[in-house]
């Protein structure tokens, strides 16, 4: 009878710490093998973070007194382009989004740096006008764009 209790309790050990080690070592692999699951932008927040670096230099070449860059094709995808989430694309939205397009043709045929300052204005005040229907929320960041 006490050998049997002592084999039992010796299975019941050996069990015990077995499953222990199993899981100490799944946990292990879990954590050195975890990496974060990161959003990644739509293809239209990201040809609209694109726009925004490259208007960014063009207002730091302009302030300088240089003419500022405007050859992307990124924006001929802005109409066609996946949104974040499909209510941010209404009807409202291709319209927005060819005025956007002629403002950025008149940056790329402005001759002078007074000009071009005129046509990224303007391309700012487009990018603004669409977001007040659409998303809001770039607003502020869009308005450092401006040249005074």
């Amino acid at each position: 009878m006490k050998n049997k209790a002592l084999l039992i309790l010796g299975v019941i050990l050996l069990v015990a710490s077995c499953s222990n080690e199993a899981e100490e070592n799944v946990a292990k692999k879990k954590k050195s093998s975890w990496k974060p699951e990161m959003d990644q932008p739509s293809e239209l927040a990201s040809i609209m973070r694109a726009m925004n670096t490259e208007a960014l230099e063009r207002k730091a070449s302009l302030e300088r007194g240089e003419l500022g860059d405007a050859s992307s094709r990124l924006i001929f995808n802005l109409i066609t382009a996946t949104p974040t989430e499909p209510h941010m694309k209404g009807p409202a939205f291709e319209p927005h989004a060819k005025s956007f397009i002629k403002s950025y043709e008149a940056i790329g045929a402005a001759k002078n740096v007074a000009d071009q300052i005129d046509a990224h204005n303007n391309l700012v005040k487009s990018c603004v006008a669409c977001h007040m229907n659409f998303c809001q929320g770039p607003i502020p960041r869009i308005e450092k764009l401006y040249i005074q």
